[in-house]
């Protein structure tokens, strides 16, 4: 067995084959909790813009609710290279402070706007009408996510501080 680090943690070679079996699951089911916490975000979201733009959105099975769950990564991923160039421009430019955080927010909505455009256009069997219309709405509901999570984190952090 290997002496522990200066902090006082065991390296992974001075770990018995029983705790690296057990730390490997301990990892691999910690990493399957957050895919399925992924996974029922992204299908409530989808149902969620589904159920409140009412007649703008019509699918022609069921399974169309799984080609755009399926549309949904790579969409947002070609939708964020989109974005690259914009976010190294301003990084290149020097924004800092708050016109930082407000160009960040606006790039993002863009980007989110931009992704559901793409699952829209993309996803067969879906038929959109005035297709802007469930994009917004999508993009509002992740910024109003955004806004929760923020303020949730902004009150743990007066909490442990003991500011109120």
């Amino acid at each position: 067995m290997e002496p522990l680090r200066p902090d006082g943690e065991p390296t992974w070679a001075s770990l018995s084959r029983r705790e690296k079996v057990s730390a490997g699951l301990g990892m691999t089911g910690l990493g399957l909790g957050i895919l399925a916490a992924l996974a029922v975000a992204a299908v409530g979201g989808t149902l969620a813009v589904a159920f409140l733009s009412g007649d703008l959105i019509q699918a022609d099975s069921g399974s169309t609710l799984v080609w755009a769950l399926v549309l949904l990564l790579p969409c947002g991923l070609l939708a964020g290279a989109c974005a690259v160039p914009v976010r190294l421009a301003l990084r290149l430019i020097g924004v800092h402070g708050r016109a930082k955080s407000i160009s960040d927010a606006a790039i993002s909505m863009a980007t989110t706007f931009l992704g559901v455009l793409l699952v829209e256009a993309f996803t067969p069997g879906l038929n959109v009408e005035h297709s802007w219309l469930p994009a917004l709405l999508a993009t509002l509901l992740v910024a109003l996510v955004n806004l929760v999570i923020d303020r949730i984190e902004c009150r743990k952090g007066n909490l442990k501080s003991g500011v109120r």
